[in-house]
């Protein structure tokens, strides 16, 4: 629902804050129970956990897909809800495990939705995405014009274009799907190197299964039955025994 006098969202983002969260769909079983995470600026935060655990879910209720059903989330203090649908959509970019592509060039395809960017940043985004080096040995570079779906292209290649149009939207919020699941180890290192350095001033959350992806994040949060059970780094959590160890 759209907020009435609605706030803008802060210029200068330092927090974002999951507080006493619950969430279902209608009458099914809560997906959310009580989910409490802070994330502060400059930190990846991954969202671990197994299927129908509602990382998915939390994410789609910091974009405001839906709002909760009670609890709040926070940006620099401020209720999200109390922000306009417009103004939380165009400061948080999302790269979806699905790679949505179109048959179109390379360099339309990253730049899609946005009309005014230029060819450097474009090739700056891709750069962060891994995707420069291999859009340069293609026989029209940047010009090459995909097929059906990005088809030209391996599974690794589409979900590296994906991650380029989010980057390129260059919001102080970026939520990553999976984004690495069909990347090589040697590749998906040098991608979360260059997300975590162009990420210093934002807020990155990577819902991942990837234990590299995983151990390298700031934070790591594990959610089980809609619950955070356990958060904190890697071998933190390892060292506890717990839940987050068994997952692993």
């Amino acid at each position: 629902q759209e907020a009435q006098n609605p706030k803008k969202f802060p210029a200068d983002l330092s927090s974002v804050i999951f507080a006493n969260i619950c969430f279902g769909y209608g009458n099914e079983k809560q997906v959310l129970n009580g989910v409490n995470l802070t994330a502060h600026r400059g930190t990846v935060t991954a969202i671990v956990g197994g299927t129908g655990s509602g990382k998915s879910t939390l994410m789609s209720l910091l974009l405001r897909l839906c709002d909760p059903d009670s609890g709040e989330i926070l940006i620099n203090g401020e209720r999200l809800c109390d922000m306009s649908l417009d103004q939380v959509r165009s400061n948080i970019a999302i790269a979806l495990q699905q790679n949505v592509l179109f048959a179109m060039s390379i360099t339309d395809n990253i730049k899609y939705g946005l009309e005014y960017c230029s060819q450097s940043d474009i090739e700056r985004a891709a750069d962060v995405a891994g995707a420069h080096e291999f859009i340069k040995r293609l026989p029209r570079g940047y010009s090459t014009e995909l097929g059906e779906r990005g088809g030209k292209l391996s599974t690794g290649q589409r979900q590296r274009l994906s991650i380029a149009r989010a980057v390129l939207r260059d919001t102080p919020i970026l939520i990553l799907d999976e984004p690495t699941a069909s990347l090589d180890a040697r590749t998906e290192q040098q991608v979360m190197r260059n997300l975590s350095e162009w990420g210093r001033d934002r807020i990155l959350f990577i819902i991942t299964h990837r234990l590299s992806t995983i151990r390298n994040a700031d934070q790591i949060a594990f959610l089980q039955d809609g619950v955070i059970l356990e958060s904190g780094q890697h071998h933190e959590l390892v060292s506890r025994g717990g839940a987050y160890h068994q997952f692993i």
